[in-house]
């Protein structure tokens, strides 16, 4: 019989490893519009909104033209991420969808704001203050 060292076999400690890596990485994982709305809620919430460690946001708002579009920073991906709105419909210019993460939380960020009239570009301490 040969001897497979897969990790399939592999012992119960690595094991453990992979359970803990997977919760781990379950926080950081951005991909539908519901774990948008909570890395929204966990932005909110964070006491340094503007920090991009990922154990602090998963996404941060970096900049925001209410009804236009919303600069975020992806800390899983580490990448701006362009979240463009038109005629009320956002779209992800970097997932190439509108029903990624990235799309639940600009959402969000338009509910927060309401429909300002203005087109100003406004960033994360801006908003906050109202």
């Amino acid at each position: 019989m040969e001897n497979n060292n897969n990790s399939e076999h592999s012992s119960g400690n690595d094991s453990n490893t992979n359970i803990k890596y997977k919760h781990e990485n379950k926080f950081n994982k951005c991909q539908t519009l519901d774990e948008g709305t909570f890395a929204f809620m966990h932005w909110l919430n964070s006491e340094d909104k503007q920090s991009l460690s990922s154990t602090d946001n998963p996404i941060v708002l970096l900049k925001f033209v209410n009804d236009d579009h919303t600069i975020l920073y992806d800390t899983r991906l580490c990448k701006e991420i362009d979240v463009e709105i038109s005629k009320g419909v956002p779209f992800c210019r970097y997932c190439k969808e509108d029903d990624c993460a990235h799309v639940g939380f600009a959402v969000c960020i338009e509910q927060l704001c309401g429909h300002r009239r203005t087109r100003k570009e406004e960033t994360a301490e801006d908003i906050l203050q109202v």
